[in-house]
């Protein structure tokens, strides 16, 4: 898979190459971490995992990066990256057995839907990088968002199962998620199953 260089993107970084190739640990990652609640709770939580955090924004990968340090997790680690881009560049194929997805930019507008980063491209570098059996779980707030998740997933059908949402384990729960809860609401989920 060709992933273009991006120039508002850094290379990958060579404490990711050196964290991923020092365990063997079951990988997780969190697509659009924002500031790590979900990476850092998980790798409190799940010590015989790991969990990467891809964020865009420099400050939040500083601040997740910081907490992480602190609260010496070595089992997690936050990278600047924008969607599965370096992921893509960085993971071997059927490495990841988890990738999460919260709340995404829904961009509403539907000049802009084009950016929307969930998409039938986005499916297929997810199951390339999936571990058969490997979920991918995608949630938002935002309907018709969600519909058109819906619809990449359908549009790939041949690359997944859909599963319950409940993997058994107690998952934590994201900053925007915290925030939508608060207000009474559920967010709309998606978790899909890798086929071989």
């Amino acid at each position: 898979m060709q992933i273009p260089d991006r120039p508002d993107i850094p290379e990958i970084p060579a404490g990711l190459s050196d964290w991923v190739a020092a365990s063997s640990l079951p990988l997780e990652v969190d697509v659009g971490c924002h500031r790590g609640a979900f990476v850092v709770e998980m790798a409190a939580r799940y010590k015989t995992s790991r969990f990467l955090g891809i964020e865009r924004q420099r400050s939040r990968v500083e601040r997740c990066g910081s907490k992480l340090r602190r609260l010496d997790l070595i089992n997690g680690f936050v990278v600047q990256g924008d969607g599965l881009e370096l992921p893509s560049r960085a993971l071997p194929a059927r490495s990841v057995t988890k990738i999460h997805v919260s709340f995404p930019d829904p961009w509403p507008k539907r000049r802009h839907h084009i950016r929307r980063m969930v998409n039938e491209e986005f499916l297929r570098a997810a199951h390339h990088l999936l571990a058969v059996d490997g979920e991918l779980r995608l949630m938002t707030d935002d309907e018709p968002y969600f519909r058109a998740m819906e619809l990449a997933s359908s549009q790939t059908a041949d690359l997944w199962d859909e599963v319950p949402w409940d993997d058994g384990r107690e998952v934590a729960e994201t900053e925007f998620q915290r925030k939508f809860a608060a207000r009474g609401l559920v967010p709309f989920r998606l978790a899909l199953r890798a086929r071989d």
